[in-house]
This record gives C-alpha cells, sequence and structure tokens, in this order.
C-alpha cells in the first residue's frame, strides 16, 4: 500500500502572522491644541450662553448650529455686545416708531438669560414709581442699537426670577447711573447680598428651592401659611444625579471647538481690515 511521505512542517517566525499593525507615530496636534487651549477663556458658557447647544439632546442639529453661528458672528461686527452676567446692570437702547425720539433706553439688572442660538433672550428688572417692570430683550433684535453695561458683576444665582417677590429697594436702580470700569485681568466680582423676600404668598415656592441668594424668610411666616405651604424639598434628587450637567450642558469639546471658530473669523475680518472689532473676549482674562 502507497503512503505519502511525511511532509516537513516549517516553523515560520511570528512576525509573518501577526495581524498587529506596527505603530504609526502619532500626530502633533495635542501640541499645536494646548498652545491654542492657553488663548481660550475658561467662563466660556457664562459669557457666551447663546453660543451653546441646545440643553436637548434631540433638538441639536449641527448644521443648524452652524448656520445661526455664522449669522451670529456677522451680526456681532455690527454692533458691540458686552460682557454681562445674570446680576450684572445693563442698560439697553432699541429704536422703537411708535415713540417720538425714535428711542427708548431702559436700564435694569439681569435677571435671566435664557435659550441658545439666534432665540437667545435676557431680562432687565427695574422699579419705576413703586412698580416693577421686566423688558425682555432678544440679543439679536435687529431694533437694538446699543446696549452697555453699567456694572458688571455676579449673583450667588444663575436666576433672579425671584425678585419679583423681593422687596423693591433690591430691583431699582438710577436711568442715569454712571458706568463703572472694571480693571482688565482681575476676576469678575460676586454680590453676596441676600435678598428678603415679602411675607407669603410668593408667585412660586421659593422656599423649597435651592436658591442661595434668599435670606431664609420661612421663620417669619405666619403660622397659617406655615400650614399652608408646608416645606418640602422637591429637587433634593439632583445632588445624586452625576450626569445632570453632561446631559444638560454642552461639552468641553463643543466649546473648544466655537472659540477657534470664532477667533478665526476674527482674524480673517481683521486681516481684511473690515474691523478691529473683537468678539471673543473676556474682562477677567484679558490683559
Amino acid at each position: 500500500m502507497f503512503r505519502p511521505a511525511a511532509r516537513e512542517v516549517v516553523k515560520l517566525p511570528t512576525r509573518f502572522f501577526s495581524c498587529k499593525s506596527e505603530p504609526t507615530r502619532a500626530a502633533p496636534a495635542k501640541k499645536s491644541t494646548r498652545k491654542e487651549l492657553a488663548g481660550l477663556i475658561p467662563a466660556f458658557p457664562e459669557i457666551y450662553p447663546d453660543f451653546l447647544q441646545s440643553p436637548v439632546w434631540n433638538r441639536r442639529n449641527a448644521l443648524k448650529e452652524e448656520l445661526e453661528r455664522q449669522d451670529m458672528l456677522e451680526r456681532r461686527m455690527n454692533i458691540d455686545i458686552p460682557e454681562f452676567y445674570v446680576g450684572s446692570i445693563v442698560a439697553v437702547t432699541s429704536s422703537d416708531r411708535n415713540l417720538g425720539s425714535k428711542e427708548h433706553r431702559f436700564v435694569g439688572i439681569c435677571i435671566r438669560r435664557e435659550k441658545e442660538g439666534l432665540l437667545h433672550q435676557f431680562t432687565l428688572r427695574n422699579t419705576i414709581e413703586n412698580i416693577g417692570v421686566e423688558v425682555m430683550y432678544d440679543l439679536y433684535n435687529p431694533t437694538i442699537k446699543k446696549i452697555e453695561t453699567l456694572k458688571l458683576e455676579k449673583r450667588l444665582d444663575s436666576d433672579l426670577t425671584y425678585l419679583v417677590d423681593a422687596l423693591p429697594e433690591y430691583s431699582t436702580f438710577d436711568f442715569h447711573m454712571e458706568p463703572q470700569a472694571h480693571p482688565a485681568g482681575t476676576p469678575i466680582p460676586v454680590n453676596e447680598v441676600k435678598v428678603k423676600l415679602k411675607n407669603p404668598p410668593w408667585t412660586r415656592r421659593w422656599e423649597i428651592l435651592s436658591y442661595r441668594g434668599i435670606e431664609d424668610t420661612w421663620t417669619q411666616a405666619t403660622p397659617w401659611f406655615k400650614r399652608k405651604l408646608h416645606k418640602t424639598l422637591v429637587n433634593d434628587y439632583e445632588k445624586y444625579d452625576l450626569i445632570a450637567n453632561y446631559r444638560t450642558g454642552s461639552t468641553k469639546e463643543q466649546e473648544v471647538f466655537v472659540q477657534e471658530q470664532m477667533q478665526k473669523f476674527e482674524k480673517e475680518r481683521h486681516a481684511a481690515g473690515l474691523t478691529r472689532r473683537r468678539i471673543l473676549k473676556s474682562a477677567a482674562s484679558h490683559k
């Protein structure tokens, strides 16, 4: 019976069977990114909340954000939008065809900034003849001629809606108030005043919300209101939500990308000699 000769088994080096490719050299993108990050603004979400992404994930659209961002940069080249926060004293001059002077100037404290993109809005509040007046402005409204920051400061809370139930002296400002200069390169001051609310009932149950800028008026309320408005912590669960900021806020990568676009836009306009206005700026980081 014929039997085939035994074949020799040749052992090849393991490098012929290895599926791993040789490690490629890392591109020097990290070094350049670090240099670019050195000039970026750390307080970007507070200074430019209109350039942030929508807090609702299913409403985020990259193309829509890109188109709106280009339009917002073009509009900022026509009007100087200063840096201001919730708690800053701001004056807005807008045109009104129904007025004889064609212009209207309102001074008040910024109590709220909301929405993103071209829909960004901010609300000013002032007390005129013991009557609280709140005016909501669209930041990119073409009728706005001038925005002035009379006093640059922050408050303990990012929303001062509770001033509607506070005493009038906390939201009373002179329309002829002179602007207060802020030294460049110094931190933004934080006004730690705690407002005193009127006696309940209030427009909202401020005693159960986690606001730091409200003085504890629960002990001053009458027993009848204490029984009616039983004190409970409805938002106590939020401190256990580990990814709340990740779900509702924009990512750091997106903020860096937007700031780089703003820097590129400024350089192109400055090189063309069209304007010398700066868009990306911060009073605290500017030297």
